[in-house]
C-alpha cells in the first residue's frame, strides 16, 4: 500500500458525509486516502466533524489549508467560494476536487486555470455525471468508431429541487421559505447535462466543446406562475454547436414536476444510436447496416437492449451513490494525484463545461441571441 493521500473538506453537508463513508468503505477508494481536517462555518456541522476521531476542526478556511501533512482538499462549499477556495488550496500545493459549478462567473475561470499550471497541482471538477455508466458506454461507442462520427448529444438533468426553498426541507407553500445559492445562478449554469453531452459527443479524454449556443429559460413549475427560485429560472434548454458541426441538446430543471430526477444521455453517430432515457434503467443500441433499407422501408441493421448486464459486460460496474460515479471521479482523481498526471475533467475541460453553461444563461437571458463559446483547450 502506498501512501495515504491526506485530506481535507470544506462544506459538511449530505453530500459531504456520502462522500466521507465511500472515501472510508467503498472497495474501489478504501485505504488510499484519509480525511484529517474539515471547515464548516455551520455549528453544527463542526458538532459533527468533532466526533470524528483523530480529525482536526479548523476554525478557519485559512486554518484548514494550513494543516500539517495535508496533500489535497475537497470542496463541498455553496458554489459562490469554490474560486476563491480552489485558486487558495493550489496556491497552498494542494491538489483540489471541486464540487460543481466550476464557477459562477466567466472572469474567474482563467484564475483557477492558472493556479492549476502553476502550482503543478491536480484539480479535478466533480463533475460526477461524467462518470455514469450509460455516458461512460456511450462515450466509448463515439471514440471507437462504432457509430461512426458523432452528429447529435442529448442530455437531460430535470432534478426537482423545491425542498431547498423549504424550511427543513419538505412541507407545502405555507412552509416558510429559505434562500438557496440555486437562486445564484439558471439552471443551466449548474451543469450535470453539459460535461456528459461533450464527454459522449469526444470520449473521456477528449470531450468535444461547445463553440455557439442559443438557449431559452421559463418558469414552467413554478407555483402559479411565481418562481421560487427566482431571479433564477426554473427551467432551461439549450442547443449547442461544435467545431465539427455536431448538435448537443441539453435540458436542465430546479422546479419540475416529475419524480424521480430524469437523467438521461442520447448520442447519434452517422451509422449508429445510443439511447437511455434513464440512468439505472435498460437503453437501447441501433446500428445500421450501411444505407441498405429493408422492405419494410426501415433502415437495416441491428438493434438490441443494452440492459445492466449488458453494459457492465462493456463498463465495468462499480456500486455506489450515483451508480458508481462518485467512485469513479474520486479514483481518478487519486490515481491523476500518484501518477502526477492531468485529471480526467482538469480546469481546461472544466472551463469548457462551465462556460457554455454560462453562455447558454447569457443567451437566454437575451432572449435566445446567439453566443459564442471559448474554447479553452484549443
Amino acid at each position: 500500500m502506498g501512501k495515504l493521500i491526506h485530506l481535507g473538506i470544506v462544506g459538511f453537508g449530505l453530500h459531504s458525509i456520502s462522500i466521507k463513508a465511500e472515501l472510508e468503505n467503498h472497495p474501489l477508494l478504501k485505504g488510499q486516502s484519509k480525511l484529517v481536517a474539515g471547515y464548516d462555518p455551520n455549528s453544527i456541522a463542526t458538532e459533527m466533524f468533532k466526533k470524528i476521531e483523530g480529525f482536526k476542526t479548523a476554525k478557519t478556511f485559512e486554518d484548514l489549508l494550513d494543516t500539517e501533512e495535508l496533500d489535497g482538499i475537497i470542496i463541498a462549499s455553496p458554489p459562490q467560494y469554490h474560486v476563491d477556495q480552489s485558486v487558495a488550496a493550489l496556491e497552498s500545493n494542494l491538489h483540489v476536487f471541486s464540487e460543481v459549478p466550476m464557477a459562477i462567473k466567466g472572469d474567474d475561470i482563467n484564475r483557477i486555470i492558472n493556479a492549476e499550471d502553476v502550482s503543478g497541482k491536480v484539480y479535478q471538477l466533480g463533475e460526477n455525471y461524467c462518470f455514469y455508466p450509460e455516458v461512460l458506454y456511450a462515450a466509448q461507442l463515439t471514440s471507437t468508431g462504432k457509430i461512426g462520427e458523432p452528429v447529435y448529444a442529448e442530455s437531460e438533468y430535470l432534478h426537482d429541487v423545491t425542498y431547498r426553498w423549504r424550511d427543513q426541507g419538505f412541507g407545502d407553500v405555507d412552509t416558510p421559505r429559505v434562500n438557496s445559492w440555486y437562486q445564484l445562478f439558471d439552471p443551466m449554469m449548474y451543469a450535470h447535462s453539459i460535461g456528459p453531452a461533450q464527454v459522449v459527443l469526444g470520449g473521456l479524454k477528449n470531450p468535444m466543446p461547445f463553440i455557439e449556443v442559443t438557449s431559452f429559460a421559463n418558469d414552467i413549475g413554478g407555483y402559479q406562475g411565481n418562481p421560487i427560485c427566482k431571479p433564477a429560472k426554473a427551467f432551461q434548454v439549450a442547443l449547442f454547436r461544435t467545431e465539427t458541426t455536431a448538435i448537443a441538446k441539453c435540458a436542465n430543471a430546479y422546479v419540475f414536476a416529475r419524480e424521480p430526477a430524469r437523467i438521461s444521455i442520447q448520442v447519434v453517430g452517422r451509422t449508429g444510436t445510443y439511447e437511455c432515457s434513464q440512468v439505472d434503467k435498460p437503453g437501447r443500441l441501433f446500428i445500421a447496416d450501411g444505407h441498405k433499407i429493408n422492405k419494410a422501408q426501415r433502415r437495416k441493421g441491428k438493434a438490441r437492449k443494452i440492459d445492466q448486464e449488458s453494459l457492465s459486460s462493456i463498463i465495468s460496474r462499480v456500486e455506489g451513490f450515483h451508480s458508481g460515479a462518485n467512485a469513479r471521479i474520486l479514483d481518478n482523481w487519486f490515481q491523476a494525484i500518484k501518477n502526477g498526471t492531468k485529471a480526467s475533467i482538469h480546469a481546461k475541460i472544466a472551463a469548457n463545461f462551465c462556460m457554455s453553461g454560462i453562455q447558454a444563461s447569457q443567451s437566454a437571458r437575451d432572449g435566445g441571441k446567439l453566443k459564442e463559446i471559448k474554447n479553452y483547450t484549443n
